[in-house]
């Protein structure tokens, strides 16, 4: 008996939904599903006919496009966030380069400087007094 309850129900449910939410009749007709009926038998007996399936694609048209666009959209705002990242890095990396060649430079000059102040300094030193 629970069985059968159930069956009625789950007959009725999707029915009764479309029903009620539809702007039009649909002419639906609903039947009784015997007690011993297969889970097969029950889904053979839901499905819905084809043209309420297209007007269900016409229906939902605008909102498929609407979301194949916000899905494209935000495909074409990320590829643009990814480029200005990579020209950032690529910036960032040369102006990081440049300061290091930089640094290098001066540190050459410096070392350059304090070897020939040592040279100078160990020249004057092995010259003695001159006489």
């Amino acid at each position: 008996m629970l069985k059968k309850r159930l069956l009625m129900a789950l007959a009725m449910t999707p029915f009764g939904l479309g029903a009620a939410m539809a702007e039009d009749d649909l002419d639906v007709t609903m039947g009784v599903i015997e007690d011993g009926a297969t889970e097969e038998r029950v889904s053979r007996e839901l499905r819905l006919p084809e043209s309420a399936s297209e007007q269900g694609r016409e229906q939902s048209r605008p909102g498929r496009e609407a979301a194949s666009d916000a899905r494209d959209g935000g495909r074409d705002f990320g590829q643009e966030r990814s480029a200005e990242a990579r020209e950032r890095g690529r910036e960032s990396s040369q102006e990081r380069a440049e300061e290091g060649r930089e640094r290098g430079r001066e540190s050459s000059e410096e070392r350059a400087g304090e070897a020939r102040e040592r040279a100078t300094e160990a020249g004057n030193g092995q010259r003695g007094p001159q006489d």
